[in-house]
């Protein structure tokens, strides 16, 4: 990827939030009837932590591990995203050359990164991205 590419020409701009007020099922409705993997959180409109399928699934594994008998209402009852999402995840900016993206995303720690300006979530890159990316540029 030598051209310069700029993060918001790529981004998902049509991004689903969540926030702390939202239970365990609704969580995992936003994770399943729109198919994502990472669900960024925001509080009066500013990001504040990220939240993947597989930090939901640590949760889940924590409390089997635990011995925990739950159901959906049980979970819904004890469910604390801010006890659960990665806290001021890195980010970038939609100027930003995309190559800052690949840097952050080839660390092998995050599988996304939101997109903000001013502490708002315009947009939101994945690994899908970088693929399709590479792709179309080579």
């Amino acid at each position: 990827m030598s051209k310069k590419i700029s993060v918001s020409r790529q981004m998902t701009r049509n991004v689903i939030v969540a926030n702390t007020a939202n239970k365990f099922n609704q969580v995992m409705e936003f994770f399943t009837d729109f198919n994502i993997q990472h669900l960024p959180i925001v509080e009066n409109d500013r990001l504040i932590g990220i939240l993947s399928i597989n930090d939901v699934m640590k949760y889940i594994g924590k409390k089997l591990r635990a011995g925990s008998a739950f159901n959906l209402a049980s979970l819904d009852a004890v469910f604390d995203i801010k006890e659960v999402m990665t806290a001021n995840p890195v980010c970038v900016s939609p100027d930003d050359d995309f190559s800052k993206v690949v840097e952050i995303l080839s660390a092998g720690k995050f599988q996304s990164v939101p997109v903000v300006e001013e502490g708002v979530i315009v947009g939101i890159i994945t690994n899908k991205d970088v693929v399709r990316v590479y792709q179309e540029t080579n």
